[in-house]
């Protein structure tokens, strides 16, 4: 099972999740206090989590709720969605991404036509939690430990079982009436979604509320009450996050100056960039750089 590294990434996440020819992988995740979130993003591929320990706040595709420890979060392809820490729990989750057509055959079969398309299309949707007490969960997160268990161990022909085992989860989903209808995407997630592709793509220059704005087609006063509404911060405060992910990153695997990173993200000074950078993840960036040197390396993660 892989660890998937943390990054301030708000846009399409530019990640290979698998290879081309088995487009799956398993990830183990935390947040921590020094990795506080998992920012937004979104990426074509569905993603099953399982909440292992913890607890923190998730908002998937701009609705935002609480996740414990034992819960199943379902996210759909092309789905914005993040966690971020809750209080001061540390929060574990372990995650099997996956595309779609690796559960479909190469021609149209009532299986693609029925449960596979659908989803693939966006004319269904699985729906996004489902908590202990739901019919379905025993049984549901039986086949994902089952999932994590394989690639973990990673023997020969487990991609058979693999495969067998997704199928298996979205039989018990269909079968428990976790998948539904979704009808047209709602206007103000589909502006917001292009608006935070458009930070992940300019976070590194001055991006005004009013540019923001004007990409999701709102006036300013109405598109900073919806963005709080939805993302659960207000737009300067998530802004800066998606800035200081992408340099917590640079401090870990570059060897650029501390003022060098917070101009390349976006920031006007160093001064201000540390400030903000000690607010989230309670140290300097130059003891975050060497404790991440010193191999005392936080488990990273998802989705």
């Amino acid at each position: 099972m892989k660890t998937h590294i943390h990054g301030g990434s708000a846009e399409l996440e530019r990640v290979t999740h698998g290879s081309a020819r088995f487009p799956c992988v398993c990830y183990d995740s935390w947040i921590r206090e020094q990795f506080p979130a998992f920012h937004l993003h979104w990426h074509p591929e569905v993603e099953l989590n399982l909440a292992v320990q913890g607890q923190a706040e998730a908002i998937v595709d701009f609705h935002a709720f609480p996740v414990y420890q034992g819960d199943i979060i379902l996210i759909n392809r092309k789905t914005v969605h993040g966690f971020f820490r809750a209080e001061d729990w540390d929060f574990n989750c372990k995650a099997v991404v996956f595309r779609l057509d690796l559960l479909a055959s190469r021609t149209a079969d009532d299986i693609a036509e029925g449960y596979i398309l659908p989803l693939e299309r966006g004319e269904q949707e699985l729906i996004p939690l489902i908590r202990p007490d739901h019919p379905v969960y025993p049984r549901l997160r039986q086949v994902l430990e089952e999932i994590f268990s394989l690639r973990i161990r990673e023997q020969p022909h487990c991609k058979l079982l693999m495969k067998a085992k997704l199928l298996e989860a979205l039989y018990l989903l269909v079968s428990e009436n976790c998948v539904r209808s979704t009808g047209s995407v709602p206007p103000r997630n589909r502006s917001l979604k292009q608006t935070i592709d458009f930070i992940g793509s300019n976070y590194t220059r001055p991006i005004p509320a009013q540019e923001a704005a004007a990409v999701a087609g709102y006036s300013k006063y109405h598109f900073l009450r919806i963005f709080k509404e939805a993302v659960g911060m207000d737009y300067t405060r998530y802004v800066n996050g998606v800035r200081l992910g992408h340099a917590a990153r640079l401090l870990e695997e570059t060897g650029m100056t501390v003022t060098e990173i917070a101009l390349s993200v976006g920031f006007s000074d160093s001064a201000y960039f540390t400030k903000r950078f000690r607010e989230v993840y309670h140290t300097t960036p130059l003891a975050f750089r060497r404790s991440r040197q010193t191999g005392q390396r936080q488990p990273e993660g998802p989705a």
